[in-house]
């Protein structure tokens, strides 16, 4: 969760972790009651965190603990009471989508929050903050117009990596359209899951190998017939700064297109030095600026 502030500045307010029904939750795998929260680190001062998590949550709605703890998180850091927030997620494609808006919204009634956007794409958020404008000519300019610009095509990689999961997105983009063109969501291929496969496998290059191989599968465009360009590749979430990641991703980058040699892997820690923090304060930024807040004393949250 960041925050966005009238001065232009962030705070990065918490990162919260879901139990096992929650990752399940996400992960589209299934959809029972979640009973607790866990946290990564408190952020409340050593005499509230002795606590933490403050008690038990059984609830229908998988996603109420984690909205909880983080409005409580947010309120705490912010010294306010939270009356609006934005949410998105990484790969909407896997949860039940109609399912999520009520579970966010039936949440955040629950604790006082009436205002939120329609769960979203946080990479509709990213791309803008990261310098993916809508840059093309008004329509019906034709090319002999001196005020004519063509936005050509290009292919975009998202790579989200966490503890629990890897996903990856092969998106084109033109005129600030974004579509995307293959996916991968897999919680085998996670951080931790990555690490218990070397440690324990009899074939050590077979984890690597099946890394490579869904890198290589998800980063090549089905209809592609021959090598292009990658433009921008967005690394980000908990363990994006994870050497073994990027040199992997930096090789198959390498193999798959023209130019992947050359491609800048850190470009998102320029925007958010902690990549983990990166999505919310895309979110915030943007949903500030969409709801015409600019100069007004307003926070932005994103969870």
């Amino acid at each position: 969760m960041s925050a966005f502030l009238p001065n232009g500045s962030y705070i990065d307010i918490a990162k919260v972790e879901g139990d096992a029904t929650y990752k399940a939750y996400m992960l589209g795998l299934r959809n029972e009651p979640t009973r607790i929260v866990t946290a990564k680190y408190c952020p409340f001062s050593d005499r509230i965190c002795q606590h933490w998590p403050f008690k038990s949550i059984q609830s229908q709605n998988p996603l109420a603990p984690m909205l909880k703890a983080l409005v409580a998180a947010a309120e705490s850091t912010l010294e306010t009471n939270i009356k609006s927030v934005a949410v998105s997620a990484y790969d909407i494609g896997t949860i039940d989508h109609a399912l999520a808006n009520h579970n966010v919204h039936t949440a955040l009634i629950e604790l006082g929050v009436n205002s939120y956007n329609r769960l979203d794409h946080l990479v509709r958020q990213l791309a803008p903050v990261l310098g993916i404008q809508e840059n093309c000519s008004e329509p019906y300019t034709l090319p002999d117009d001196p005020s004519y610009h063509h936005d050509p095509e290009q292919n975009i990689i998202t790579v989200e990596y966490t503890s629990d999961s890897l996903t990856v997105g092969l998106w084109k983009e033109e005129c600030g359209v974004l579509e995307m063109t293959n996916r991968l969501n897999s919680a085998e291929l996670g951080h931790n899951a990555m690490q218990h496969c070397r440690e324990t496998a009899e074939d050590k290059t077979s984890c690597e190998e099946n890394f490579k191989s869904a890198l290589r599968n998800t980063s090549t465009d089905p209809g592609r017939d021959e090598q292009q360009e990658i433009g921008p590749v967005w690394a980000f979430g908990e363990c994006a700064d994870d050497e073994d990641m990027l040199n992997t991703l930096r090789q198959i980058l390498g193999e798959q297109f023209l130019n992947g040699d050359s491609v800048d892997l850190y470009s998102v820690r320029d925007y958010s030095p902690d990549p983990a923090f990166a999505g919310s304060r895309a979110m915030a930024k943007t949903d500030w600026a969409a709801r015409g807040f600019e100069g007004e004393h307003h926070y932005k949250q994103e969870l």
